[in-house]
This record gives structure tokens, sequence and C-alpha cells, in this order.
């Protein structure tokens, strides 16, 4: 039965729960397979929302930098 939202499973979704897929399990057993597609979506979004926040943390920085370097960076503060 899936855990989210409680549909039971079909044969083909245990065996694909237990099928080993290059080394690695399934990565949501416990899960069917449209709440699987949904949370690997959300996993997805969430890793590319902390890269774009990386990025502009690393503009932010960048920018900082250029402002308070070079000689005239020392009479500005």
């Amino acid at each position: 039965m899936c855990a989210e939202c409680g549909q039971k499973f079909t044969d083909d979704r245990w065996k694909a729960s237990i099928a080993v897929d290059w080394g690695r399990g399934d990565s949501h057993p416990h899960l069917c397979d449209d709440c699987k597609a949904r949370a690997l979506e959300a996993e997805r979004q969430a890793e590319q929302a902390e890269r774009e926040r990386q990025e502009q943390e690393r503009q932010e920085e960048a920018a900082q930098a250029s402002k308070a370097g070079g000689w005239l960076g020392r009479w500005r503060s």
C-alpha cells in the first residue's frame, strides 16, 4: 500500500520496488508510481532552488568584493 495516497500496489509495482537497477534499489519503495513521480519532481525542484540560491550568494559576494576592492575602496567606509 502506498504510504502517501493509500493506493494498493499491483504485483508489477511490488516487483519494481524490489528490483535492482544498476546496483541501486527503488528510491521510494513505499510509494506508488504517481506519488513517486511527484516526490522525485519535488526533490529535483528543491535541488534546483538550492543551486540557484548558492549562485545568487556567489554573485552577491562577488559584487561586494568588487565594491570593496581597489584603491578607492579604502575611502568608501
